[in-house]
């Protein structure tokens, strides 16, 4: 027979009570999750954890990206991105007036096409360049498109944190995640989702909802997307009813007419498209660069 001594019972309480504490735990609610403003005003970081910029992007690799060396020479593809620009901050002047305009955000400029290597990246970054050379605006180039071979890979940023990162709310401040380059009015985010999470993060993140909170925190800065070609994802039509107007790259002799009509149907929601011909052979005189200074 046992004898029940006080030092048991009051090791049976004090057992009793620590397993309610545990279960009151597990039935206790998740904190939520800070808000984003919430983070936004939040103390700064102490400077032993303070943010430092990753270096700008220099002119040699934007180059060998494919940017035009702009400000050095004046040739017909320069003069007639500078035509594409104007054309773009019209569109984006006169969208940003007061009236209903939807829910599109007039700073967000979608650059896509029918199908991959027709020359949207290319657009994207001449683009985006040319904004931030001749007009006088600060431009955020992004890079929404999460294939291999993407804008990011070409800058040599694509093993840095970006949108997707972003979207997935691992790191909630974007500010923290834009590279600068030596054209000062010109910032690049990249794709992000270092890794093999790169293409998990694709599948789960809404671009669209990213896109939207990029562009209303960004408010004032042209935000430039190299997004993917319509027939390859589904993104694009997801984006047109968010941005102000969308730049459809199509590539001269290759694109056919039916992939062409095909991607306007899906990306219809757009207010404002622009077709862009690319790659067209001009033999003659009539064109830009034939003047000389």
């Amino acid at each position: 027979m046992t004898v029940q001594t006080k030092t048991s019972h009051l090791i049976e309480r004090a057992a009793r009570h620590l397993r309610g504490l545990e279960d009151l735990a597990r039935s206790a609610p998740l904190p939520p999750a800070p808000s984003e403003e919430a983070v936004a005003q939040a103390a700064p970081l102490s400077p032993a954890t303070a943010f430092v910029p990753p270096p700008p992007i220099e002119f040699a690799v934007l180059e060998q990206a494919g940017m035009i060396p702009w400000g050095r020479k004046r040739d017909r593809v320069a003069e007639e991105f500078r035509l594409v620009q104007s054309q773009v901050l019209r569109q984006l002047d006169a969208a940003a007036k007061p009236g209903p305009h939807g829910a599109s955000l007039p700073n967000l400029v979608m650059i896509t096409s029918a199908r991959p290597n027709e020359g949207k990246s290319f657009v994207s970054l001449n683009l985006a360049a040319s904004i931030a050379h001749f007009g006088a605006r600060q431009v955020l180039l992004v890079d929404a498109d999460a294939k291999h071979t993407s804008l990011s890979h070409h800058l040599n940023i694509s093993e840095q944190p970006g949108l997707l990162d972003f979207g997935a709310g691992l790191t909630p401040r974007p500010e923290t995640l834009i590279v600068p380059t030596r054209l000062e009015t010109l910032s690049i985010l990249p794709i992000g989702g270092v890794g093999p999470s790169r293409h998990d993060l694709a599948a789960k993140v809404s671009l669209a909802t990213a896109i939207e909170r990029l562009a209303r925190r960004f408010a004032p800065t042209v935000i430039v997307l190299d997004a993917p070609p319509c027939l390859s994802t589904s993104d694009p039509s997801a984006l047109a009813p968010v941005v102000g107007q969308t730049v459809f790259v199509v590539e001269a002799e290759r694109t056919h007419r039916g992939e062409v009509e095909s991607s306007l149907d899906l990306i219809a929601a757009c207010p404002t498209i622009t077709l862009l011909l690319n790659k067209s052979q001009l033999t003659t005189n009539s064109t830009f660069g034939a003047y000389y200074y």
